[in-house]
């Protein structure tokens, strides 16, 4: 009886220390990407995804997402491209896989947040990328909604692959969904280990650029990425490699792009007419890729925000051109569709192909 009487004295005081803590029985707690400790009373039910982290919340839930989410975007919700060269909701894989998202309510007004409207949805949770930790505490504070900053940026690097599956697990503890997030770093860790080792050993490394890489909108010719995720992940050398250290969208030169001499050229297609158009003037008649015909289209990557089944794909389609013994037995398309199936739940390069172009050689001719 002793013993039965200091059980349930524990268990009470281990109760009351949740209770004053805030952290009541069945709660869910988690430290956000940015570091501040979020709380919420139970596994959300009802969420809001903006800035770019609906994608994540569509790879966790996927088509459980149609019921749990509440709102979106409203680049997400447009059908046309703005002015023709941002995107719109139907040029985003996830979108496309599930466009009965389309038809929920935008939660920005004149691109700014519309809190009035978000604190009408009612969501148990707020995810929310490239913020700080004070805008996002004062953005919880306005709500009274939990908000949560995760990570919805580029995955090239080591680094940046670590932050971004801390925040997949950080999601899926908040949805209920850690042994999905724990599946889908495992694909997209061993998809990137077994495109290096494919390529490891490759004695001559092919010379190749990025061309029309968006950011803020589709870019020309000289957008590019110096750190483009799959040249990384395939060993092969990025031409405008030396430009930064980090992998994001910039501007080159046209005399630095003509003096690297690519010997491939890949065209995100998010941009493809400027860059054809741009391809065709004489002064670039010179560079081994043009005299070769070795223009290629890719998927856009970096496509508000970035999708990283895109930029996996682009991967083995980038390596079967280049390095075609190493990727013989490939079939790019297949292996997108595989991709999108795995992280959305369908299948949808056919529709990306049918908008953008999908994995082709591009004629200058």
């Amino acid at each position: 009886m002793k013993d039965r009487g200091c059980l349930l004295t524990c268990l009470a005081v281990v109760t009351l220390v949740f209770l004053v803590s805030g952290m009541a029985l069945g709660s869910v707690s988690v430290i956000d990407v940015v570091g501040r400790h979020v709380v919420l009373t139970a596994t959300a039910e009802k969420v809001l995804a903006i800035s770019c982290s609906l994608r994540e919340v569509v790879y966790l839930l996927q088509s459980e997402s149609v019921k749990r989410v509440v709102g979106l975007e409203a680049r997400e919700k447009m059908s046309r491209r703005q002015e023709g060269k941002y995107p719109c909701g139907m040029d985003l894989p996830y979108m496309m896989a599930y466009p009965s998202l389309s038809k929920l309510p935008a939660v920005r007004k004149g691109g700014a947040l519309n809190l009035e409207e978000i604190v009408k949805l009612s969501p148990d949770v707020v995810f929310t990328s490239f913020i700080t930790a004070e805008d996002a505490s004062k953005l919880q504070e306005k709500l009274k909604i939990p908000v949560v900053v995760v990570y919805s940026g580029p995955i090239g690097t080591v680094r940046q692959r670590k932050i971004y599956f801390k925040s997949l697990y950080l999601m899926g503890k908040v949805l209920g969904r850690v042994r999905r997030a724990e599946a889908i770093v495992k694909y997209l860790s061993s998809n990137i280990r077994k495109l290096k080792n494919m390529t490891k050993d490759v004695s001559k490394k092919a010379k190749v650029y990025i061309a029309g890489r968006a950011y803020y909108g589709s870019h020309g010719l000289l957008g590019t990425d110096p750190h483009w995720p799959p040249f990384e992940w395939i060993n092969a050398e990025n031409v405008a490699g030396r430009v930064a250290k980090v992998g994001k969208g910039i501007g080159v030169g046209k005399e630095a792009l003509i003096g690297w001499n690519p010997e491939y050229i890949f065209v995100s297609e998010a941009s493809v007419s400027s860059v054809v158009s741009q391809l065709k003037n004489p002064i670039y008649a010179g560079m081994s890729a043009v005299k070769q015909d070795r223009v290629y289209g890719v998927l856009p990557y970096c496509w508000f925000a970035y999708n990283k089944g895109s930029a996996l794909a682009d991967a083995y389609y980038v390596g079967k051109v280049i390095y075609p013994d190493r990727f013989a037995g490939v079939d790019p398309a297949k292996k997108a569709d595989e991709t999108y199936r795995f992280l959305l739940g369908k299948g949808v390069y056919e529709q990306m192909r049918r908008i953008f172009g999908g994995f082709v050689r591009i004629s200058l001719k």
